[in-house]
């Protein structure tokens, strides 16, 4: 008994006990709108997890419930086994969870590079008076981040861009700069609001790969909402179905396709056909 209660401990500290989040029973109402509705579900680590539903399903809500830019009625969610349902989205991204935006949020006056540089917390030199203190530090640590961002740049081929303001950029280097902002802060678990809208096919090509290689190389998880149904079933595993709030199905990409009532209600006729 003793030996199975220091195995269960040893596994709850090194984080093989429990999903890497872990959605619980979620509720979110707005006036008479319950647009998160007793939702339950898990990502596991180094997974791409597709969450996919119609609009209105309660996919963007979701994500402003787990990133804590909108507080949960009810339920609970936990990052890594640790309860993160009452922490603001600053305190969410130290503890190592990131997201995108379906319209990119760049700093659109600041250049590719700055937009990089500005990432990571807690710098020296965010603080005036280290300028003249600490010096010495202060130019150490930007000639880290200068170094890093760079690396950053080549990774995701934008370093052809990287003196351009961010605001310049086209719609699928903006999803690049974001992808390259949450390289910046270490994470391991982003959150990908719809990767694909507004990007020329040439360059999701680029985004789909760079998810790949940061998924297999990084140790990066993923969980995305995405429209794109070509894109979701070749890049996810597994893929869980919202509707009206709540979750109507959860499976790998196959089984997913050919449940009929995913196929009725929100891929229609697109893959309806196929899986006949």
């Amino acid at each position: 008994m003793a030996d199975s209660t220091a195995s269960s401990l040893s596994e709850t500290a090194t984080g093989q006990a429990h999903p890497l989040l872990e959605v619980r029973d979620l509720a979110k109402r707005f006036g008479g709108l319950k647009a998160v509705d007793h939702c339950s579900f898990q990502v596991e680590r180094g997974t791409i997890t597709g969450l996919i539903g119609p609009n209105g399903a309660g996919k963007t809500t979701m994500f402003n419930l787990i990133t804590g830019f909108i507080k949960p009625d009810s339920g609970r969610i936990l990052l890594d086994g640790q309860d993160i349902g009452h922490l603001r989205p600053d305190e969410i991204f130290m503890r190592g969870m990131c997201r995108t935006f379906q319209i990119p949020r760049e700093h659109g006056t600041m250049s590719v590079l700055e937009n990089l540089m500005l990432v990571p917390a807690g710098q020296t030199g965010e603080l005036w008076w280290n300028a003249l203190l600490r010096p010495g530090q202060v130019r150490s640590e930007e000639a880290r981040h200068l170094h890093k961002a760079q690396e950053v740049l080549e990774y995701l081929q934008l370093t052809h861009v990287q003196h351009e303001y961010a605001a310049n950029l086209s719609g699928g280097q903006k999803k690049l700069l974001e992808m390259g902002r949450t390289l910046m802060a270490d994470p391991q678990l982003v959150l990908l609001d719809e990767p694909a809208a507004g990007v020329n096919r040439t360059l999701l090509q680029s985004i789909i790969k760079n998810i790949q290689t940061m998924a297999r190389d990084r140790g990066i998880t993923f969980l995305l909402i995405e429209h794109d149904m070509n894109m979701v079933m070749s890049l996810c595993n597994p893929v869980i179905v919202m509707s009206e709030g709540r979750k109507l199905a959860e499976g790998e990409p196959e089984a997913v396709r050919n449940n009929q009532a995913v196929l009725e209600a929100y891929l229609g006729g697109q893959y309806a056909t196929a899986a006949g």
